[in-house]
């Protein structure tokens, strides 16, 4: 019998961020869906300038009688960088495809710009306030800044 190697601390931010990178596109992908779930929902996943800019969005669509169908598709998750200073840091490159998604209004027409990006990579912060006394559930998606780069395999 082999002994496995616990992992690093680092190997758990790294998987407990990416967690809640795929969490907070689910959660995304819901609130634009179902009016019925509050835009608090968000408060879980995500925090800082990308909570806000999320709100803000939500707020605007939910207004203009807009929703989501489809779900978004991610393609490919790379962890860049991890740091463990408070705040704990993680960098995440994230490949996503929303040729499966449509925002539609009340008539059920298309909202979506012709000239929308379909698939596309998208570096996020993801930061942990709390990593020393929650390291696995105090993770949140605290910004993203969309990058230059050819889409992503299997996209």
């Amino acid at each position: 019998m082999t002994e496995s190697t616990p992992p690093s601390e680092s190997e758990r931010a790294s998987e407990a961020a990416s967690a809640v990178l795929r969490e907070y596109f689910a959660t995304v992908d819901r609130v634009r869906k179902d009016t019925s779930v509050p835009a608090s929902a968000l408060d879980a996943v995500a925090s800082s300038t990308q909570l806000t800019a999320q709100q803000n969005l939500l707020k605007s669509q939910r207004s203009d009688g807009l929703s989501q169908i489809g779900d978004t598709r991610i393609v490919e998750v790379k962890v860049e960088s991890i740091s463990l200073d408070n705040p704990a840091t993680a960098l995440i490159d994230l490949c996503w495809d929303v040729r499966g998604v449509d925002i539609i209004d009340s008539n059920g027409k298309s909202a979506v710009s012709p000239e929308r990006k379909d698939v596309g990579w998208t570096r996020y912060t993801v930061t942990n306030d709390s990593w020393h006394s929650d390291p696995e559930d105090g993770w949140r998606v605290s910004g993203g800044a969309d990058l230059e780069r050819e889409p992503c395999a299997g996209s």
